[in-house]
């Protein structure tokens, strides 16, 4: 098995976090989007796995984002499970809320 090196990647300062946030980031060939549920974090894909459609744009009620392209309502607990938007671990450094990602 191949040995793979991982980079935290800042997103936010703790402080800019509030309930219902949706922060859409780029990194590297990663398209992310950070949500905040009342004091929750979710680090998700930007875009629906289904319809390609970008999420931020989604309404959230809870922990439900309906994307705006088909209206399919995804539970941001659910995400990484087959049908979901695939999710990456949320990482606290500090003052600062990220996320790691591969190198390279």
């Amino acid at each position: 098995m191949a040995w793979r090196a991982f980079v935290f990647q800042r997103l936010l300062r703790l402080d800019q976090l509030h309930h219902g946030l949706k922060a859409r980031f780029r990194v590297g060939r990663h398209e992310l989007l950070l949500v905040c549920v009342e004091q929750e974090i979710f680090i998700i894909n930007a875009l629906c796995p289904h319809a390609g459609a970008e999420l931020a744009r989604g309404t959230l009620t809870g922990y439900q984002l309906r994307c705006p392209g088909h209206g399919q309502l995804f539970d941001l607990r659910e995400s990484g499970r087959a049908g979901q938007p695939g999710c990456y671990p949320v990482i606290y450094d500090g003052q600062w809320v990220g996320v790691e990602l591969p190198a390279g």
